[in-house]
Formats: structure tokens, sequence, C-alpha cells
């Protein structure tokens, strides 16, 4: 998974998430009122957890990456 396709679906999951009454309370009074549930603040945090650990693996990818073109790159100079 690369960087944006991360961003996209980190956005998405949480708009997704702020949608579900059981997992986000959206106040009709203000912003400042909207608060997660319990379930809420729960699933957000797995939710995170699993972006965080994509995201490591998505620079490990990234720097092996950068690694082989560096090591292409002096061998053919």
């Amino acid at each position: 998974m690369n960087r944006q396709a991360l961003k996209d679906l980190m956005y998405g999951g949480i708009e997704e998430m702020t949608q579900n009454p059981r997992l986000f309370y959206r106040s009709s009074v203000g912003k400042e009122y909207n608060s997660w549930t319990e379930e809420g603040h729960k699933n957000l945090a797995e939710f995170m957890n699993y972006i965080a650990a994509e995201m490591a693996n998505c620079r490990r990818i990234e720097d092996d990456n950068r690694a082989k073109e560096m090591v292409l790159k002096e061998l053919k100079s």
C-alpha cells in the first residue's frame, strides 16, 4: 500500500466512523459538542494501530526500493 492509499484509507475510515451514531455523537448545537462514544474510542484506537502498522510497512518498502535503486545506479556507473 502506498502513502496516498494510506491517507485515503485513514480519511475514509474516520469519516465512516463519524457517520455511525454508535461510535460518534454528532451534536446539532455545534462541533465543540461532538464526541466519540466509548465504543468509538476503542474502534478508533484499533483503526489507528492498524494504520500505524501499515505506515511502518510502507516506509520499510520505500526504504528497500530506494536502497535497490541506489545499488543499481551504482552498478551501472
